[in-house]
C-alpha cells in the first residue's frame, strides 16, 4: 500500500554523464523501491553539494548592502533576449534603492561551446549570472532550483526574502517590496509563510495528461494528491528557510515537479513553509488587458503573453515608474513609449 505524500527513490539507478555536465534519467519498477525523497541521505551540511559553478558570483550579495529581496530567474543559455529585456527593466540597478531588489540569472550548460562562450561573455560584461555545470533541460528545473537555494545559503545572508521567478515573468520591484515588508508587520509566522499563487492540495497529472512534462507515474509519486504548493513561475521565500529546504532536498535527483516539490512536499517534511500566503489577486493568469493592470491594480507579479505583442512589458514598465513619479531612461534619454518597441518581443 503507498503511503500519501510520500516519494520514493531507488536504491540504485541509470546516471547518465554527458561532457561532465550532469544529467539524470531513473527507472523506477513498480514496488522496487526505498528511502523517502525528501531524506537526506549523508547531505547535512551545505558544503555537500554535488555540483561545480563554472561562474558563481560569490560576492555579489556582499557587495551590495542595501540588499532586500534576490530574485534568481532560471534561464536558458539561448535566452539572451529575455535576460537583456529583464535587465533593461525591472531589474535595472538604478531602482535597488528603492526596493531592495536585485536580480541574478541561473544558467546551465549545453553542448554548443559557441554559445557557452557568448554566455561567459556575457557575465563578464554584466556580472549577473550564475554558470552551474548541469545540462540545461525541462527536466532539470528541479536542479535548478537545488543551486538556488545552495547559492543562496552560501553566498547571499544579508536579504529577507528570496524570489524564484521564471524568465517569462514580469516583476514590480516596488509593490512586492511594499507588500513583503507589510507582510513583515501583519503577520506573525512570516517565517514560516511562502507568498505565492497558491494551488492544491491537487491531483498529479497521469496518463491522460495532454502535457507529457507533466506526467507523473505512480512510481514517481505514488500520492492520491499533491500537498498544497505554489505554481512555478514566480514565488517568494523567506531567507531564513533556505537552509532547511536544501538540507531537506535529494541533491541529485529530487522529483522533476519542481513548484510541487519545493513548495509542497518539502515544507511539509520540514514543517516550515506549510503556510502559503496567496497572493493569486497580484498575479493573475495572464489577463488580456494587462497593460494597464499594474496601475488600476495591486499586481505585483505578471506571467508574460507573446500574443501581447511587441513592446508590452515596455508599456507596462513605463506606466509602472509613472506610478512612482519616476521615467524610464536609456543611456539617459528619456524613452517615448508610444513610438517604442522592444526588440526581445514581449
Amino acid at each position: 500500500m503507498w503511503k500519501p505524500l510520500e516519494f520514493y527513490i531507488l536504491q540504485s539507478g541509470s546516471l547518465l554523464y554527458r561532457q561532465n555536465m550532469t544529467s539524470f534519467v531513473y527507472k523506477v519498477p513498480f514496488g522496487n523501491v526505498s528511502t523517502l525523497l525528501t531524506k537526506p541521505a549523508n547531505n547535512k551540511n551545505i558544503s555537500d553539494f554535488p555540483y561545480k559553478y563554472v561562474i558563481s558570483e560569490a560576492t555579489y550579495c556582499s557587495n551590495r548592502s542595501d540588499l532586500y529581496i534576490i530574485n534568481l530567474v532560471g534561464t536558458a543559455p539561448w535566452e539572451v533576449k529575455a535576460r537583456n529585456r529583464i535587465r533593461r527593466l525591472w531589474a535595472n540597478e538604478t531602482y535597488r534603492p528603492l526596493t531592495g531588489f536585485s536580480t541574478l540569472f541561473i544558467i546551465g550548460q549545453t553542448t554548443d561551446d559557441q554559445m557557452m562562450e557568448e554566455v561567459k561573455l556575457e557575465s563578464s560584461k554584466f556580472r549577473d549570472i550564475v554558470l552551474i555545470d548541469v545540462v540545461d533541460s525541462y527536466r532539470n528545473l528541479t536542479l535548478k532550483t537545488l543551486v538556488l537555494l545552495h547559492w543562496v545559503e552560501s553566498y547571499c545572508d544579508n536579504v529577507t526574502w528570496v524570489l524564484k521567478s521564471d524568465a517569462d515573468v514580469f516583476v514590480n520591484p516596488f509593490r512586492l517590496s511594499r507588500y513583503l515588508k507589510k507582510t513583515q508587520v501583519m503577520n506573525r509566522k512570516w517565517k514560516h509563510t511562502l507568498v505565492c499563487k497558491r494551488r492544491g492540495p491537487a491531483l498529479p497529472c497521469r496518463s491522460d495528461c495532454p502535457h507529457a512534462k507533466w506526467r507523473v507515474t505512480y512510481d514517481e509519486y505514488p500520492g492520491k494528491k499533491y500537498p498544497a504548493y505554489c505554481q512555478g513561475p514566480g514565488y517568494v521565500i523567506p531567507r531564513c528557510m533556505v537552509r532547511a529546504l536544501y538540507n531537506a532536498a535529494n541533491k541529485t535527483h529530487p522529483f522533476k515537479m519542481e513548484d510541487v516539490y519545493y513548495t509542497g512536499i518539502l515544507p511539509q517534511k520540514i514543517k516550515r513553509g506549510t503556510i502559503k500566503q496567496n497572493i493569486a489577486n497580484r498575479f493573475p493568469w495572464r489577463p488580456t488587458a494587462w497593460q494597464n493592470s499594474f496601475v488600476h491594480k495591486d499586481i505585483m507579479i505578471l506571467e508574460l503573453d507573446r500574443r501581447l505583442g511587441r513592446g508590452a512589458s515596455t508599456l507596462v514598465w513605463s506606466n509602472i515608474l509613472k506610478e512612482q513619479g519616476l521615467v524610464l531612461e536609456v543611456n539617459n534619454v528619456t524613452i517615448d513609449i508610444e513610438t517604442t518597441e522592444d526588440s526581445s518581443g514581449s
